[in-house]
C-alpha cells in the first residue's frame, strides 16, 4: 500500500505540481523574511508583523500542499485566494498611483501563481489520476 502511494506521487504531473508548490512556500518564506529583516514602515512593531506571520503561516501551507497535493487539494483554493488578494490589491493601488512599481514584482509573480494553482486545482478535482 505504502509503495503504491509513492508511486502516485511520483506521477510526472505530481512531480512538478509538488516542486511547484514547494518554490511557491520557499517564496513566501523569502517575502516573509525580507519583510522582517526590512522592514519597510520603519517602526519597531507595526502591520508588518503581521504580514510576515501570514506569509509564514501560507508558507507552512504550500509546503503541506507540495509534500502531497493529492492529500492536501482542498487547501489550494486558499493558496489562489492569497495570491488573489496580493496581486488585486498591488494593480489596484499600482492603477491609483499609490504603490511603487517594485511592489508590483511580487504582485505579477502572485498574478502567475494564481493562473498555475487555477490550473492544477482544476486537473487534480477533475482529471481522471490515469493520465
Amino acid at each position: 500500500m505504502e509503495s503504491e502511494y509513492r508511486d502516485i506521487l511520483a506521477k510526472p504531473k505530481l512531480r512538478k505540481t509538488r516542486a511547484l508548490f514547494f518554490a511557491a512556500g520557499l517564496y513566501n518564506f523569502g517575502i516573509a523574511a525580507f519583510f522582517l529583516l526590512l522592514n519597510p514602515l520603519e517602526d519597531g512593531f507595526s502591520l508588518v508583523h503581521l504580514a510576515v506571520a501570514l506569509l509564514f503561516v501560507f508558507g507552512v501551507m504550500l509546503c503541506n500542499i507540495a509534500a502531497n497535493p493529492l492529500r492536501y487539494k482542498k487547501l489550494i483554493p486558499y493558496a489562489m485566494l492569497r495570491n488573489l488578494a496580493y496581486c488585486g490589491l498591488a494593480g489596484w493601488y499600482f492603477h491609483k498611483g499609490q504603490l511603487p512599481l517594485q511592489w508590483m514584482v511580487p504582485g505579477i509573480v502572485d498574478l502567475v501563481l494564481l493562473v498555475l494553482f487555477c490550473i492544477i486545482w482544476i486537473r487534480l478535482f477533475w482529471e481522471d489520476d490515469d493520465a
